[in-house]
């Protein structure tokens, strides 16, 4: 019975990860209303990206490449500042917890390509925020507790500082109008704070028991969006170009 219910789950929730499936489903469900029926792009893939939780191809830019990923992307080594594609090649593009990544100075730069290669809708998200920003410092300092070093990933959050939705809006706004197109802006909350924490938290852990509760927590997925309430941690930012 043991060995039905793992390969049941394993079959449900093939590679999800709860924090990452919370952060893509809605784009997702978004891509998937539109019946997309033009190339994808994904920058910032790393492995898999979005194809884990919508299983179409997509081209994936990194600026490093995982030797092992998924079939359905088609790997391209690259910087999001300098995309080597055309205007518009791209129906969609998408681009998740990658732009605190960036630079503050290069930030500019990287939403001008991004949106110069979209024909239709670019879904950027990333945490935002001073509340992300304060949360981010206080896991950097739980994970040295945990681990004796710190996480790469959380030091570059605080060494570039987390964009603000303001600023990115008023960016992208300006992109769009100095390419002579018309786009409608808006943002979705993603995933309260106090929800991020929990499972950052249940994930820096090694016990079997926070092992077992972070696995069982891709459960949240069926309740997310009742978790994009008050402070959340991430914004997703959707730039829809009109025709």
């Amino acid at each position: 019975m043991l060995h039905l219910m793992k390969a049941w789950w394993n079959g449900r929730y093939p590679d999800w990860v709860p924090e990452i499936a919370l952060r893509y489903l809605p784009v997702a469900e978004m891509i998937r209303a539109q019946k997309p029926c033009g190339a994808i792009l994904e920058v910032g893939i790393n492995r898999s990206g979005l194809t884990t939780y919508l299983p179409v191809p997509v081209v994936g830019v990194d600026c490093t490449l995982r030797i092992a990923r998924s079939p359905l992307v088609a790997p391209v080594v690259a910087m999001g500042q300098a995309l080597p594609f055309q205007t518009m090649a791209f129906e969609y593009a998408v681009c998740m917890d990658t732009l605190e990544h960036i630079e503050a100075s290069d930030r500019n730069r990287f939403l001008a390509e991004l949106m110069r290669v979209t024909r239709s809708r670019v879904y950027l998200g990333c945490p935002m925020g001073r509340e992300a920003e304060a949360l981010d410092r206080q896991l950097q300092h739980e994970y040295r507790l945990h681990k004796g070093e710190s996480f790469p990933f959380l030091d570059e959050h605080l060494v570039n500082g987390l964009p603000r939705l303001e600023g990115i809006l008023d960016a992208m706004q300006a992109v769009a109008q100095g390419s002579g197109r018309r786009v409608h802006l808006y943002a979705q909350p993603n995933v309260n704070v106090l929800v991020h924490r929990l499972l950052l938290r249940l994930w820096m852990r090694t016990d079997p028991v926070s092992y077992a509760f972070h696995r069982a927590a891709v459960l949240l997925v069926h309740v997310r969006r009742w978790l994009n309430v008050g402070t959340c941690y991430r914004q997703i930012v959707v730039a829809e170009f009109e025709p």
